[in-house]
């Protein structure tokens, strides 16, 4: 099976869908949680649309195209919330899992620009194949 290839196009078609779900909600955020580094592209759409500022979290399980154990680097100091945490995609579940352990009691809820599998409480743009690899527009610049 071939690549998903993610254009700049698609990203803001699915941005701005994530956009409108998150406003239709009603809720209101302190700040957008971004994880580092698949979340930046959507959480600064996010930050510029929603007047919210950024809190970044520095984690990667991936070496390359294969996951490993996490590497965590700066972690926010959070109030209670509600924050808005913006990732790329919901692949394994892995790094959402593990930002959840990190900020256990933490008030936030999950968008993500690309999902392999549809779950009731993450907010996602598109359902990918879960056999597929994805290639970011922001990877192969």
């Amino acid at each position: 099976m071939d690549n998903y290839y993610l254009s700049y196009d698609k990203f803001t078609e699915l941005a701005y869908k994530l956009l409108d779900d998150i406003k239709k909600s009603g809720r209101e955020y302190q700040a957008i949680l971004c994880p580092l580094r698949g979340g930046f592209f959507l959480s600064y759409f996010m930050s510029n649309h929603l007047k919210l500022p950024i809190r970044y979290l520095e984690i990667s399980s991936y070496t390359g195209t294969e996951q490993k154990g996490f590497t965590i680097g700066n972690i926010p100091d959070l109030d209670k919330g509600p924050f808005l945490l913006c990732d790329d995609i919901h692949d394994s579940g892995n790094t959402i899992r593990k930002i959840r352990e990190i900020f256990a009691g933490i008030d936030f809820d999950i968008a993500v620009v690309l999902t392999k599998k549809p779950l009731d409480d993450v907010l996602y743009g598109e359902l990918v194949e879960s056999d597929r690899w994805i290639d970011f527009f922001w990877e192969v610049m």
